[in-house]
């Protein structure tokens, strides 16, 4: 999505300064302070800062006449994949092709996609029975299906690399239809700790560390050790 453009800054003596941001670049560009471009905006009268024709700085204009016609340009460019995971696999792609050393005979972008499957399975289809214990909480998370298969995977492994990681204490065991998953906070005794951790329950603990986004490029390049599929 295109941000809203907010002037932050001066220039000292020349210009009013603002930073518009689309997806894929940062332009500056000048005008008057708290301006905002939109589909109706005419870039012509764009203000390079002072309204005296003869003493403008006309090169500072002209750049922010052109800067303007990108920004209003960009709000004419979808942004969006239409479906989150199209749009995950849609980067990844972005990604393999800017990179000179991808080896496309081991891409595995299929496997990349059923792991986004596993991800919508657990997110949207499993049931979560949640109850606090010491330091933390303890919760069976079942389902059917294909969503028992997608707990199992998914559960089991995020279990195994947050154990012991960001102060947590994890255990996931197999059960009927799913997983018993046990997270504790690491510092006995930390009140603070342990609320977060029993606030952010299955979903919130799933989400949390920083390997995901790695993760998901590992299993598109086919390395070795990227866990399921």
């Amino acid at each position: 999505m295109f941000d809203s453009v907010r002037w932050r800054a001066a220039l000292p003596m020349v210009v009013n300064v603002a930073l518009v941001r689309t997806v894929g670049f940062v332009v500056l560009f000048a005008s008057a302070a708290g301006a905002q471009v939109t589909l109706a905006t005419d870039c012509t009268k764009v203000s390079a800062g002072g309204g005296d024709h003869a003493t403008m700085d006309h090169v500072a204009h002209m750049a922010a006449i052109t800067a303007c016609e990108k920004a209003r340009a960009a709000l004419m460019v979808p942004t969006q994949g239409g479906q989150a995971a199209f749009a995950a696999i849609q980067e990844i792609v972005r990604i393999l092709d800017a990179d000179p050393n991808t080896d496309w005979s081991r891409v595995n972008l299929e496997g990349l996609r059923r792991h986004l499957q596993d991800m919508d399975e657990v997110t949207m289809r499993a049931a979560v029975l949640q109850r606090s214990v010491a330091g933390g909480f303890q919760a069976d998370v079942t389902g059917v299906g294909a969503t028992v298969g997608a707990i199992q995977r998914m559960v089991v492994n995020h279990a195994k690399m947050m154990d012991g990681v960001d102060g947590y204490l994890v255990r996931a065991d197999s059960i009927t239809d799913g997983v018993r998953v046990t997270v504790r906070a690491a510092a006995a005794g930390d009140v603070k700790a342990e609320a977060r951790v029993r606030g952010l329950g299955v979903i919130g603990f799933l989400t949390d560390g920083t390997h995901h986004v790695r993760h998901h490029l590992a299993i598109a390049r086919g390395e070795a050790g990227a866990h399921g599929h």
